[in-house]
């Protein structure tokens, strides 16, 4: 068998090889999909619910008596939470999320709070401030944790460390379209939308008083908020790996068919040469 045989042969070998652990990237990436996907959807009206129900208590709350989470502040810089992956492998998706963060924050009057691995080497390379990681945190969504980073935030904005609290994540559209977005966490702002909506003429009667039941669905709204964008971040994620396996595998597909198609046509070739060879051998004596 010639080099370039041997060669040819080695390569389709090499990319089998790449092509079990692209497919297996891709199963496994289906299996998540399906499983954060499943969470997002469950526990969307949830969230839908509580939002929905800080703004309308937004509304009928004393006008003289915001809360604290509804004033502004005086300090001088925003805290961005980011979300990334933690791992590779993943097509555009961590590269949207960079380029998103370049185009709306300013370093010199931000710092950021990244979700992920792959964000917390990224900023920190970039002279983004770090001002705490919570990289580990969507690894395996743990709601405990996310209530720990719900009151991390608010003690932060309490404290009036940061005027506004941001949070950056990849909203999921279908399995093949997720964008980057930004929603303002603190200082919470009203809905005019649902104001105009709910303009009654008697307005409902709440039990406790109303400023004492939002200031008590605060934590809760935060936290809910927060592990759903996680939790579809990560669907964003899982879609956009199963997306980029399924493209690696297939273009592993016609990369062996069209090697395969070489080495026949060589090998041919070879074996030609060769009875040619013999014969005319023959024929000499």
């Amino acid at each position: 068998m010639s080099a370039n045989l041997t060669k040819t042969k080695r390569r389709i070998s090499s990319i089998n090889s790449t092509k079990k652990i692209t497919n297996a990237m891709e199963l496994v990436a289906t299996v998540k999909l399906k499983r954060y996907k499943d969470t997002m959807f469950e526990n969307s009206n949830y969230v839908n619910e509580i939002v929905n129900l800080i703004h309308k208590l937004s509304y009928y709350k004393s006008s003289d008596k915001l809360s604290s989470f509804e004033l502004p502040n005086n300090a001088t810089k925003d805290l961005y939470i980011v979300i990334n992956s933690n791992l590779g492998l993943c097509a555009s998706y961590n590269n949207d999320i960079y380029k998103f963060v370049e185009k709306n924050i300013d370093k010199n009057t931000a710092e950021v709070l990244p979700i992920g691995l792959k964000g917390d080497q990224y900023y920190k390379k970039q002279g983004y401030v770090i001002d705490e990681s919570f990289y580990d945190l969507n690894e395996k969504i743990d709601y405990l944790k996310v209530i720990k980073l719900s009151r991390y935030i608010e003690s932060l904005f309490l404290s009036a460390k940061y005027r506004n609290i941001y949070l950056i994540y990849t909203r999921y559209i279908n399995s093949i379209k997720f964008v980057p977005d930004m929603i303002k966490i603190y200082p919470l702002e009203s809905d005019n939308e649902v104001k105009r909506e709910d303009r009654l003429e008697y307005p409902p009667i709440f039990d406790p008083d109303v400023d004492t039941l939002f200031d008590e669905l605060i934590p809760i709204y935060t936290s809910s908020l927060l592990y759903q964008k996680i939790v579809e971040s990560q669907v964003s994620e899982q879609a956009s790996r199963r997306t980029a396996m399924e493209n690696a595998t297939d273009n592993a597909d016609e990369l062996i068919e069209k090697l395969t198609l070489e080495y026949n046509k060589a090998r041919q070739a070879a074996i030609t040469q060769e009875i040619t060879e013999v014969v005319s051998s023959s024929l000499d004596k």
